[in-house]
């Protein structure tokens, strides 16, 4: 029976053409039709040179439109005139297996995985249809396979006969041609046939497109090609406004649209950039097996200019606030548009290095001013320029005598977000010199007298000042003058510089104690003095204020948290909370070498004449600092004294050594000595943690030379 099909088959594929008239129903029977059409030649192959058992039809890559009803059809046949479909003819004949049709033995594969057999139709005994109403969108292989080893031993036979080695050679080859296998398959069956079969859309439309012109010199546009399982071509075109390109579209210039989904046009390209269109219309047209699109974009070429940094910076007729800075912009020097520059810059005593002060201006000056606003920016007037160079001045300048960096942007006006400035061109100016800004700041109690223990008529006098910021020096040669001015009895004026000076303050020696000076402080550098002075009145001895007593700084923990405290007067006792009488207390970096004298960092603070004690915090290292206080009043006739613009105890500093006072011997040994002595820490007590004893033999008992060595002991 079986036999008689084929040769039936064999027969209607002669005649094929024939019945292409005949109108059958049916899915079986129409099935039939397309595989007598397509074998009329009595030919069925999977593709030229391939030694096939058999073909698909339709035959090679398929293509479908995902979601568009149009089910995914391939009918699988076998050639009855194949030697391998003839030898199953005449085994199946001799051994009585009529029952067993060629084409049961079909079977389908999507890649490596076997398709349901639901999904497959037996169309007569040599063809099988493989049928899914509506894939996925996706690409993949089918392959239509022929199982030879499905309780056939007589099929797998025939690769073990003498007679049929070519046979033999031939299928293998052909798997090898076919050139899958997929994993799901036994190892001998035969593939009889494959297809891809791309399931997709028609083309869509591009995403992503920009298009920046480079300085005005080169344009380049880049765009996003979708996802589709169907290979997709996508070329881009443009014309330009007016009448004469009104139907005329421009390609790229290279296949760089199809390759890369770019293009790129400049003045040697053709064809050619157009520099003088501000808008350009691209059509962006797609293909593929399914179809055909075009996408019509409106581009502002104008918009999307991103020019090249400034060159040729430089910094002319500088002054101590301002810079006028001139540079050229090369190629955009031409460009009759309207430009927007963006000048940036930020000093070296900025408290801030990441911030940026800003300036937006145009570069016509007959223009309005543009509406970019921003934090921080000065509105200032235009950006001059004659031929290629331009030039503004950036003024209001805060810090005389120190080095700014600039930097420059530019912009077309018509282009929008920062995303279109160009890359900065940069340069480093410093400001010119000016006298300093200020004088040092004073207290009136920020001095201290020192009385000659040889000569109580003459004292030493230091004032000390608050130094002045690094970027207020204004200049080179920085240093600070002090000096004092006295007006005699007969009313001659005598001025006197200090004779030593230092960081944070100046020395006077040998003063007289029963006058009273006004002691002058200024800045100063090479290009002249401070505008202002700062001035403290050190008073006569006998107008002093009395000083503060026993400044003892009390240390609570090494995070810097301390109390300091001290004793008021006798002669203050009687003082009620005025702000005519209060107390100054100073704090003060310690020399390097002189660990009790100031001579650094200096800063202080007022405090109510009825206040005896103050907690506070050094947040940095504590030990650098020393304390000292002074007793003021801006009324010291209040303490029976000469009526004088102010008076002050002057400052007394702390000391350890103060805490020890009226050390006496209490007893006397033949080997040792008793000492006393009173400590004067208030009721600070449990504070002291140790005493040191120094002890040595004299020469004389009026003598305090040591004899000997001294020896230390710790109590």
């Amino acid at each position: 029976m079986i036999g008689k099909d084929i040769i039936m088959a064999r027969q209607q594929y002669k005649v094929g053409t024939s019945i292409n008239n005949l109108l059958i129903s049916g899915q079986i029977l129409l099935s039939i039709i397309l595989i007598l059409v397509d074998f009329s030649n009595s030919s069925i192959t999977c593709g030229p040179g391939i030694y096939s058992p058999g073909g698909t039809i339709p035959s090679g890559d398929i293509f479908l439109e995902y979601n568009s009803s149009t089910p995914l059809e391939i009918t699988c046949i076998l050639n009855p005139d194949h030697d391998l479909l003839l030898k199953m003819v005449r085994d199946n004949a001799a051994d009585g297996n009529k029952s067993k049709l060629p084409s049961h033995r079909i079977r389908f594969y999507k890649n490596d995985e076997r398709v349901a057999q639901q999904y497959i139709t037996i169309i007569n005994s040599t063809a099988a249809q493989l049928r899914v109403s509506n894939p996925p969108a996706s690409f993949d292989v089918y392959s239509c396979m022929l199982c030879l080893d499905e309780n056939d031993n007589g099929v797998v036979d025939i690769f073990k006969t003498s007679d049929m080695s070519s046979i033999n050679m031939a299928l293998r080859n052909s798997i090898n041609t076919i050139g899958y296998h997929p994993k799901d398959s036994h190892d001998s069956d035969i593939g009889v046939c494959l297809n891809n079969v791309f399931v997709g859309y028609k083309p869509l439309n591009i995403t992503n497109f920009s298009c920046v012109s480079n300085n005005w010199e080169n344009l380049t546009c880049n765009w996003t090609k979708p996802e589709n399982p169907i290979k997709t071509t996508y070329k881009i075109y443009f014309r330009l406004p007016g009448r004469a390109f009104s139907r005329s579209f421009t390609n790229c210039p290279t296949d760089s649209d199809v390759r890369e989904n770019s293009c790129y046009w400049d003045l040697t390209t053709t064809p050619l950039y157009r520099q003088s269109y501000e808008y350009y219309y691209f059509s962006i047209t797609g293909e593929n097996a399914l179809g055909k699109s075009s996408m019509p974009i409106r581009f502002h070429h104008y918009a999307n200019i991103i020019p090249t940094k400034p060159t040729k910076i430089a910094a002319i007729d500088q002054t101590e606030s301002s810079v006028k800075l001139v540079w050229s912009i090369g190629t955009m020097s031409f460009y009759s548009h309207g430009l927007v520059y963006k000048i940036q810059y930020k000093s070296q005593w900025d408290s801030n290095p990441e911030h940026w002060q800003t300036i937006i201006v145009n570069d016509k000056c007959n223009s309005q001013s543009t509406s970019l606003q921003t934090t921080s920016v000065q509105n200032m007037n235009c950006v001059e320029h004659d031929a290629d160079r331009h030039h503004f001045t950036v003024s209001g300048l805060k810090y005389p005598f120190a080095r700014y960096d600039f930097r420059i942007y530019l912009r077309t006006a018509l282009a929008g977000g920062d995303n279109k400035w160009s890359a900065p061109g940069y340069i480093t100016v410093n400001t010119k010199p000016t006298i300093p800004k200020r004088p040092p700041q004073t207290d009136i109690g920020s001095f201290q007298c020192i009385t000659s223990p040889s000569d109580k008529s003459k004292r030493d006098v230091l004032i000390y000042w608050k130094t002045i910021e690094d970027n207020e020096k204004c200049g080179e040669s920085f240093e600070y003058i002090a000096y004092y001015v006295y007006t005699t009895a007969d009313k001659l004026t005598i001025t006197r510089r200090s004779d030593e000076m230092y960081k944070n303050y100046a020395k006077f020696n040998r003063l007289s104690t029963s006058i009273g000076y006004e002691f002058i402080v200024l800045s100063y550098n090479k290009e002249g003095y401070s505008t202002e002075c700062s001035k403290v009145y050190v008073p006569s001895e006998s107008n002093t204020l009395d000083k503060p007593l026993s400044l003892t700084k009390n240390v609570f923990d090494k995070q810097g948290i301390f109390e300091l405290t001290w004793k008021g007067a006798d002669t203050q006792k009687l003082s009620t909370a005025t702000s005519l009488d209060y107390y100054t207390l100073f704090w003060c970096e310690k020399d390097l070498i002189n660990s009790q004298q100031c001579n650094g960092y200096m800063n202080w603070m007022h405090l109510p004449i009825t206040v005896s004690r103050y907690n506070t915090t050094v947040f940095d290292n504590m030990e650098k600092y020393i304390f000292a206080i002074s007793a003021n009043s801006e009324n010291p006739t209040r303490y029976g004294l000469n009526s004088l613009e102010a008076s002050s105890s002057g400052m007394v500093w702390e000391s350890f050594d103060d805490n020890v006072k009226n050390v006496w011997v209490s007893v006397i040994g033949s080997t040792f000595v008793g000492l006393s002595w009173r400590v004067y820490c208030d009721d600070k007590t449990g504070l002291v943690v140790g005493y040191q004893v120094f002890y040595c033999p004299v020469i004389t008992i009026k003598s305090k030379i040591c004899k000997g060595k001294k020896i230390k002991k710790k109590l």
